[in-house]
């Protein structure tokens, strides 16, 4: 009995099941996203409109509240992110690495600077 090789086979075991959760959170919290901005209505209350009004987001007012301020920021640009997560969450998931998470976003936060500019310049 190898206790050595069994502790670390558990080990690698524990970390590869801990990646995998957190890549389907990931991929989760793209799917509410996506829900968010898909339900979204310029009726729903937020952080400027009062609160006493129908509230028609699939996710209430937190989902109306995220979808106004990513759509206020960064207009149809923010409908690439939940994509973003979606495709990340998979990616983790698969190949289990973390490293995965930091490129895309950095490739997010880059695309949604360019893609804000070049709608605001040419739309």
């Amino acid at each position: 009995m190898n206790l050595k090789k069994i502790a670390q086979n558990s080990l690698e075991f524990i970390i590869n099941r801990l990646i995998e959760f957190f890549g389907i959170l990931i991929l989760i919290f793209g799917i509410l996203i996506f829900l968010t901005l898909f339900t979204y209505s310029a009726e729903d209350p937020n952080f400027i409109f009062p609160e006493n009004t129908e509230i028609k987001n699939i996710l209430g007012f937190q989902g109306a509240f995220t979808a106004d301020l990513l759509l206020q920021s960064f207009g149809l640009a923010s409908y690439f992110l939940p994509i973003t997560f979606l495709f990340t969450g998979i990616n983790i998931f698969l190949k289990k690495d973390l490293f995965i998470l930091i490129e895309n976003f950095f490739y997010a936060i880059f695309y949604l600077i360019f893609t804000t500019l070049f709608l605001h310049h040419f739309y």
